[in-house]
């Protein structure tokens, strides 16, 4: 077997890494007590500042100027991939954090009463997760009598955060009919580890031909971009129609730090030769794209006291795209291995090149605003919260975040109680937990042969992801209110 097929096959076992990191969730997050507590069911307008988001047009009901202030999100986390790497290999982690939600206000102009203008300060998608895993144990990996001492150990962690600031204006054509648009600018910070390692030790001391499999990523990046967000408002006294549409993420600059690594070492039943290849880039340029959503929703009053919220966002597909273009040139061995070749073999994409591809998913809302009094209401909702990735798998002809990729399932219940001030302070509490799914552990820490898997392991189906999220948001109103 010659170098290069040798190399191809070994890249062979090496795809289809299962995946366990970041959340690629949409609706992950909600802003404002309210919209909270409805499940997100806030397109068709609501009469809070939290419109400056989700529906600018629905500016148009608040009456009086407002300020608000999400004090705190306490939020809690649990994650557990039983069977990840393997039978009875597991990876768990919990996370807990006081994470800033929203800020936001809405003015009012006397002289012209038709028009609103707002402004939000926000913080969305902050997510942290660090697992890891150390396996050994006697196989019989090589392709020589007895057993040998097999090390396995697997590392992967993610700090992700996004923070958007933006103005917004409506304009009430009528009584019935308000048009509006949002324009926001986004800070996204991602900070990523990965690295896994396949280690045989000889079964006599003496000897020091270790074999070995090792593969590191790890990089940091930061990236401004600006998107504009139209809306339209229908209203009627028992009934509202809400429209958005956040347009594709326009990028304005972004700069990261990126290193990847991967070798063998007496791979001799695979690859005829050791090999090693590795690439860094300081300062890199990066580009972060947004997906285009339409979002609609629907509110009805039934009864005296309760008003019912629908809403449904759907997001676009996006084709895979780089997010970082990683340079031709590479350090490696042997030089018989060109760079020309290991772009072929990465899928014809640069070593160094980290991309991403979103799937067109569809979220749905649901949620109850009961009025319990003149002073005191209660809302509930839930809503789903689909995973977008397409390519939640890291295969080795493909740079990327290793993902989780379950579904989500979401309910809240809030309240909100108004003083005589007319400030308002409100309560909200989220349970969020992930639906049923199983998975294949193409990564299998077990089974290790060299010849058959390249030390990776039997690919086998049996990986189960249980995720819990817990979120308590406290709120203060400044500013009158629209009843």
């Amino acid at each position: 077997m010659n170098a290069k097929n040798g190399l191809l096959l070994l890249l062979i076992h090496f795809t289809g890494f299962i995946s366990f990191g970041q959340d690629y969730h949409y609706w992950t997050d909600q802003f404002g007590i309210k919209a909270t507590a409805l499940g997100g069911a806030v397109i068709a307008g609501q009469d809070d500042h939290s419109m400056v988001f989700y529906n600018a047009a629905a500016m148009a009901l608040i009456e009086n100027p407002s300020l608000s202030f999400s004090i705190n999100a306490y939020q809690y986390r649990t994650f557990k991939e039983q069977n990840a790497l393997g039978p009875d290999q597991n990876l768990n982690n919990t996370d807990f954090a006081t994470v800033p939600n929203m800020m936001a206000g809405v003015f009012v102009f006397k002289k012209a009463p038709q028009w609103r203008v707002g402004y939000h300060v926000l913080s969305k998608n902050v997510y942290n997760n660090k697992l890891n895993q150390f396996h050994t144990g006697r196989y019989d990996v090589l392709q020589m009598p007895g057993d040998e001492t097999f090390v396995s150990s697997y590392a992967d962690e993610i700090h992700n955060g996004e923070y958007w600031s933006g103005i917004a204006a409506s304009y009430q054509l009528n009584p019935h009919v308000s048009f509006g648009i949002t324009h926001t600018g986004v800070y996204k910070s991602t900070k990523y580890y990965n690295n896994y390692s396949f280690t045989v030790l000889p079964p006599d001391t003496s000897s020091s031909e270790i074999t070995r499999l090792s593969s590191t990523m790890s990089f940091n990046f930061w990236d401004i971009k600006i998107l504009f967000k139209p809306a339209v408002l229908i209203q009627y006294p028992k009934f509202r129609f809400g429209l958005t549409t956040t347009l594709p993420s326009i990028n304005i600059i972004g700069r990261g730090n990126f290193y990847r690594e991967f070798s063998t070492l007496n791979m001799q039943d695979v690859l005829p030769i050791d090999f090693a290849v590795l690439a860094k880039a300081t300062r890199s340029k990066v580009k972060h794209s947004n997906a285009l959503s339409i979002a609609a929703g629907i509110s009805a009053q039934i009864g005296t006291r309760l008003w019912l919220h629908l809403s449904a966002e759907t997001f676009f597909r996006r084709s895979y795209y780089l997010i970082h273009k990683g340079a031709s040139d590479t350090e490696h061995y042997p030089e018989v291995v060109s760079d020309s070749l290991i772009t072929s073999i990465f899928g014809e994409q640069h070593f160094l090149s980290y991309g991403e591809a979103y799937k067109p998913v569809t979220n749905i809302g649901i949620g109850l605003d009961i009025r319990v009094n003149d002073k005191f209401s209660m809302q509930c909702g839930s809503h789903t919260d689909f995973n977008y990735n397409r390519f939640p798998v890291y295969t080795f002809s493909r740079q990327v975040i290793e993902a989780s990729q379950y579904d989500r399932l979401v309910t809240s219940i809030g309240g909100n109680y108004t003083l005589k001030s007319g400030k308002r302070i409100a309560l909200a509490f989220e349970f969020g937990f992930s639906l049923p799914k199983t998975t294949d552990y193409t990564i299998n820490f077990t089974t290790p042969n060299e010849a058959r898997n390249g030390l990776t392991g039997d690919p086998g189906h049996g990986a189960k992801t249980t995720a819990y999220s817990y979120k308590l948001m406290f709120e203060l109103t400044l500013g009158k209110l629209n009843r």
